[in-house]
């Protein structure tokens, strides 16, 4: 007997119903929750990942629907899990409303450029003086935190793309910083409210303080660590909690970001080994940020991964280690290619990403550097990927810079 045809019909998500069968979620792999973008939904929480990702339409296929059944065990479990969800789903809005930038990104560039290089110097003199045993100047360093936030608010995504600025020798320096760059960025990302913005930022740029007490050879040893010096590197958690917890003008949750942020919700984590709830927001996004700004660092042991790599690292653990919806919300952040990506269009153009469209991850605003003849470009072109005008244009392929001796750097220059 021939297969009945399929029935088609676009509802609400809201008006999901469990039993029925969603034929299309309507966007691309990594821009929703699940998998494949058809199944049947099997639990109230299948429809609560779709609402929670910004998924206002779905199409149902009528001709696999089943009628909603009673409430099973199932069912109810699903909704005991939501429940343990609670605490989550209200520190991150469901669909975080966008904020509009106060001044473009080529507006904004050359003063988050100045404000992330005295940030960096900041950087350099407090983590000078935690080595030496001397007080850290916390006003000086919550100055520099509320310069990036201030930035972040007027174009989140000029700092954002200043991350790119690092090199392997000086990490420390630069990932205490471009773990805080993150962490505010996100945290403006979800509408955090701003006095939990300059607690975050402040944890997040001391968040590895505890690594000044590590002898350099062990943090830049190019070999495999003993189990001795991979104890050592583990403990910069606790000695980094001890040492704010002695710092005057610390908050609390900084203390706890320092001890925290290698714990993870499954429990794997250290020092502690805490789990579920008790890995709150400011741990949730200081850890993200510090994978991923781990992951895209050349160290002396390891090259770098591409931007859109360590994405894909990070999205591969969520409901493992990282709460899915900050995962979520960290991806729609970042972008599916974040800025200083290296792309190529089916034109045959080479470009580099300026900055996110978060409407549409996958139509970045970009810039044009090699032609499709793979001639540089006369004066880099800017487009945005998501103007009707270049919808013909998409990106195809994420190309590694090192290969062709790019530095991608130049390109957000003030």
């Amino acid at each position: 007997m021939d297969k009945p045809n399929k029935k088609l019909k676009k509802i609400q998500t809201k008006d999901l119903t469990v039993g029925m069968y969603v034929h299309d979620v309507g966007r691309k792999w990594f821009d929703h929750p699940w998998t494949r973008k058809s199944k049947l939904v099997a639990s109230i929480e299948d429809i609560q990942q779709l609402i929670e990702y910004g998924i206002k339409e779905v199409t149902i296929d009528l001709t696999r629907s089943a009628s909603r059944p009673k409430e099973d065990d199932r069912t109810k479990e699903s909704l005991k899990k939501s429940q343990k969800s609670k605490q989550v789903e209200n520190q991150i809005q469901k669909e975080p409303e966008a904020l509009p930038d106060v001044v473009t990104f080529e507006e904004e560039l050359p003063r988050a450029r100045e404000t992330y290089l005295t940030a960096l110097e900041t950087t350099r003199e407090f983590l000078a003086d935690a080595r030496a045993g001397r007080e850290i100047n916390v006003p000086k360093v919550q100055d520099n935190v509320e310069d990036i936030i201030e930035s972040a608010f007027r174009n989140r995504d000029a700092s954002l793309a200043l991350i790119k600025l690092k090199t392997y020798d000086e990490y420390t320096l630069t990932h205490s910083l471009n773990v805080a760059v993150l962490a505010i960025g996100m945290s403006c990302h979800v509408n955090l409210s701003r006095s939990k913005i300059r607690r975050l930022g402040l944890g997040a740029i001391l968040h590895d303080i505890g690594k000044t007490k590590v002898p350099l050879k062990i943090l830049n040893k190019r070999s495999t660590l003993t189990e001795k010096e991979f104890r050592a590197v583990k403990s910069h958690t606790v000695v980094g909690a001890h040492m704010l917890e002695k710092t005057k003008k610390i908050p609390e949750e900084a203390i706890l970001v320092a001890r925290h942020h290698h714990e993870r919700i499954d429990g794997s984590g250290y020092p502690d080994g805490i789990s579920g709830d008790q890995i709150d927001d400011f741990i949730a996004i200081t850890g993200m940020s510090d994978v991923y700004d781990a992951l895209t660092s050349d160290r002396v042991y390891r090259t770098s991964i591409l931007p859109h790599e360590a994405l894909k690292v990070i999205f591969a653990l969520r409901d493992i280690q990282f709460n899915s919806l900050w995962v979520e919300r960290f991806t729609q952040c970042l972008g599916i290619y974040p800025a200083g990506t290296l792309i190529k269009l089916n034109s045959g153009e080479i470009a580099v990403v300026i900055n996110v469209n978060r409407a549409t991850l996958l139509r970045p605003r970009i810039k044009i550097i090699f032609d499709s003849r793979g001639l540089p470009h006369t004066g880099p072109k800017t487009i945005d990927l998501s103007d009707k005008k270049y919808l013909d244009r998409e990106v195809v392929e994420v190309l590694d810079p090192k290969p062709l001796g790019l530095d991608l750097s130049i390109y957000f220059q003030s």
